[in-house]
Parts: C-alpha cells; sequence; structure tokens
C-alpha cells in the first residue's frame, strides 16, 4: 500500500479514472459539455491583450450573453478569456484564469462593463465584480485544474474573473506546507497578473445586482483543506505586524478601495471563504479513514506529517487557535483582532458525504466562531454525497443556489456595514 501511494500510483489512479468518467457525466448535461469545451479550447493570442511574460491566452466565443442574475440570453455576444499562468517550474505549478467580457446590444446601456472591456485598445483592462480563486480537491493526492473548469461559467456570468489552482500533489509535494505554498504562490502570481488585466467594477446607480462583490477564496474537499490553511496563514501574517485596534492594512478593508477607485492596484484580499465538503481536522479525518480502512493508502497521513501532533499542525482550525494563544501572550484583544482579520466564511457540505462525514464542517464551524468569528455560516444539504456538492456547482444544483445566494446577501451586508462605518 505505501509503495503504491508513494511512487504515484494513487495519483495516476485517481486521475485516470476521473478522466474515464468524463463521458458518463456528461450525458444529459449537453449544455454544460458545450461551454466546458469551449473553456478548454485554444485559439491565437489576442492582440488586445497584454501579458507579462510567460503567459499564454485563449479565446473562445460562445455566441451567448447573461443577463445581471446569471440567466442565459440569445443574440448577444460573449467573450470568455482563458488564460494559463504558470508561477513555478513544476508542470501542475499553473493557474487557469478566465475573464468575462460582455458585449451589450442596447444603445441605453452605460454600465462600467462597456467602459472597461477589452477592447482594440491595449490598455483598458475588464470590469469585474470580484474574482473566485478555487482550489481543487484529490484526497491532496489527484487532481487537476481542467477537471474543475466548470467552476468557471456560474461566475463568469456574473462578471467575475475565476482563477482555477493547480497545485502539486503527493507525493510530488510531500507535504501540506508545500502544498499550501504552492496555492499562495499562486495567489501571489495572481496579484500581479490582475493588476494588469482587470479593474474593479463600478455599480450603475449603485445598484448592488451589478456592483463591486469581492474576492472569493473557495475550496473543495482537500482543496478547501488547503485553501483555509493558506487563510489562516495570511492571518497569522497580518497577526505578527497586528499593532492597534484597527489594523490599514486588513485582508477584508478593500471596499472604500474597490468602490473609490482611488488605488490603481486591483483590490487583491480575500473578501470571502467558502469551503466545501472540507476536512478541516487532520487527526479526526485519520481516525475515520482508519474506519473505513483506508488510512495507509490514502495520501493524506504522509502528506500531514505522520504523527498526531502533525496532525493538530496541519489542521487549519487548530492553528489558528495555536495563533491565538501566541497572542493571548501579548494582550492583544483576540475577538476584536479575528473580526477584523477574517472575511465571512460559509462552510457547505452534504449529509450523505461518506468520504468527509458533515460532522467535519460542523465541528469546524464550532470552534471557528468561538474564535470570535463575525460570520461563519453552515449549509447542510439532505441527500447529498461527498461529490454531489461539486458537481451542483458545475452542472447545477442546490449547492450552487445556495452558495450564490449566500455571497450576493453577505455583500449586501458588508456594503451597508461599511456605508455605515464611513458616516
Amino acid at each position: 500500500q505505501h509503495s503504491l501511494r508513494d511512487d504515484g500510483f494513487f495519483q495516476r489512479m485517481a486521475d485516470g479514472m476521473v478522466t474515464l468518467s468524463c463521458p458518463m457525466v456528461g450525458v444529459g448535461h449537453w449544455k454544460e459539455v458545450r461551454e466546458f469545451l469551449e473553456l478548454s479550447s485554444y485559439s491565437s493570442l489576442p492582440r488586445d491583450m497584454p501579458l507579462p511574460d510567460g503567459e499564454s491566452s485563449d479565446v473562445k466565443n460562445d455566441g451567448l450573453s447573461v443577463d445581471g442574475k446569471g440567466n442565459t440570453q440569445r443574440g448577444k455576444r460573449r467573450k470568455w478569456t482563458r488564460k494559463k499562468i504558470p508561477y513555478g517550474e513544476h508542470p501542475m505549478q499553473y493557474v487557469d484564469l478566465f475573464l468575462p467580457t460582455n458585449y451589450k446590444d442596447s444603445k441605453n446601456d452605460t454600465t462600467e462593463t462597456n467602459s472597461h472591456s477589452q477592447s482594440n485598445d491595449p490598455h483598458k483592462k475588464t470590469s469585474v465584480r470580484g474574482t473566485v480563486f478555487f482550489v481543487h480537491g484529490g484526497a491532496w493526492g489527484s487532481g487537476q485544474p481542467w477537471m474543475y473548469r466548470l467552476v468557471a461559467p456560474m461566475f463568469l456570468k456574473l462578471n467575475f474573473a475565476v482563477v482555477i489552482v493547480g497545485y502539486r500533489t503527493y507525493p510530488d509535494a510531500p507535504t501540506i506546507d508545500n502544498q499550501c505554498g504552492d496555492v499562495r504562490l499562486a495567489w501571489d502570481k495572481c496579484e500581479h497578473v490582475l493588476n494588469e488585466l482587470v479593474v474593479p467594477i463600478r455599480s450603475r446607480n449603485n445598484d448592488d445586482d451589478d456592483g463591486w462583490v469581492g474576492n472569493v477564496i473557495m475550496g473543495h474537499s482537500s482543496g478547501a483543506h488547503v485553501a483555509l490553511l493558506m487563510l489562516v496563514d495570511m492571518i497569522g501574517e497580518q497577526m505578527k505586524d497586528f499593532s492597534s485596534a484597527r489594523p490599514s492594512n486588513s485582508l477584508n478593508n478593500n471596499y472604500t478601495k474597490a468602490t473609490n477607485h482611488t488605488d490603481k492596484k486591483y483590490p487583491w484580499a480575500p473578501n470571502y471563504f467558502i469551503g466545501l465538503s472540507g476536512p478541516y481536522d487532520i487527526s479526526y479525518h485519520f481516525d475515520y479513514e482508519a474506519g473505513r480502512g483506508v488510512e495507509q493508502i490514502s495520501p493524506m497521513k504522509p502528506i500531514c506529517g505522520n504523527s498526531r501532533e502533525n496532525f493538530h499542525k496541519a489542521s487549519p482550525v487548530k492553528r489558528l487557535l495555536s495563533l491565538l494563544g501566541e497572542q493571548r501572550e501579548e494582550t492583544i484583544a483576540i475577538s476584536s483582532t479575528i473580526q477584523q482579520l477574517t472575511p465571512p466564511i460559509l462552510l457547505v457540505h452534504g449529509i450523505e458525504d461518506n468520504i468527509v462525514p458533515f460532522t467535519a464542517t460542523a465541528d469546524a464551524g464550532r470552534l471557528l466562531r468561538s474564535c470570535g468569528l463575525k460570520q461563519c455560516d453552515e449549509i447542510y444539504l439532505e441527500d447529498t454525497s461527498h461529490q454531489d456538492v461539486i458537481m451542483h456547482i458545475m452542472l447545477g444544483g442546490p449547492a450552487k443556489d445556495l452558495v450564490l445566494d449566500w455571497l450576493m446577501q453577505t455583500s449586501r451586508r458588508e456594503t451597508i456595514t461599511q456605508l455605515q462605518s464611513r458616516l
């Protein structure tokens, strides 16, 4: 079992099974198959879009546009732009970046989407409502960005940029900090690229339905674990530099910059976190895998350190608690610090999940709220398995609708709170 796992057999087997299952998944979902093919197609490099060195771009038109609620409309042109952007030397160290561009037919339409969308002017940028930074799952030992490409359309249709992160999996990444480090490198790379390509959208007549929302870190399964671990490390970096009751460089303090456009840089900071079917306590999940008899073939045990002590260190909530323990010695107001540095969090889980039990989300939510988080919500879906949640996001289903509703409602509350604080 160890040799099959450590020689990469698990990686090849899992990726191969997903590849073989793709045609079966597509049966009955012809619109999504078409979107997948369009998002995957290559075409010549557009001359109207300057890119940093080493980055490639692919453009595909689908002949469709969408209204403000993400509903498809015929008779209007839509272009999705795909860019494969490397951030390291390993073949898996790259991101797929998808940018929306809408072409409106109405002569009376004066939205910022028109004025900032890509055109023949190479200096114009795409206006976006935010960016979704998605980290795929695969039990820490498999998965590739192309498998999750259909996460993009639901957000592209709402004028978000979408990043699908590729990163080294076990055994190419021997430790969880290697994986987390890859995702952080991808995050930092995206800051540079997005500054060159996009600007925050300005809402029309202060209409929340088409205005700035923010940046979303989102992950599924082990990707949710890695993404939350990265977020906790980012919070830890901020806490070390914490010197006042209201830090000016708070991770979640970007609304003013985005709406006023006083800063030429794209406001690249996490405004929301969405975890789908994630295992957030590695020690607990090891026991669960042992009960299923898969703990020796699963990459989780070696990549997270092979011991209870290392399992605790690799658990994002436990890592956050340890940061709070360090800060207590410095007599900092814990709840105030956490509230300012942590974005709103949503954890989603299927009740029928037999890969990662839904109690993983329940326990994580309880512990996160005990740290003083101002918003940590949970959604539990009946008759929904582990893979059903991400399939809902890609192919349509309750999880997709609930996630979008939560994101938009939370954005409105955050906007109102920010406006009130400025009065």
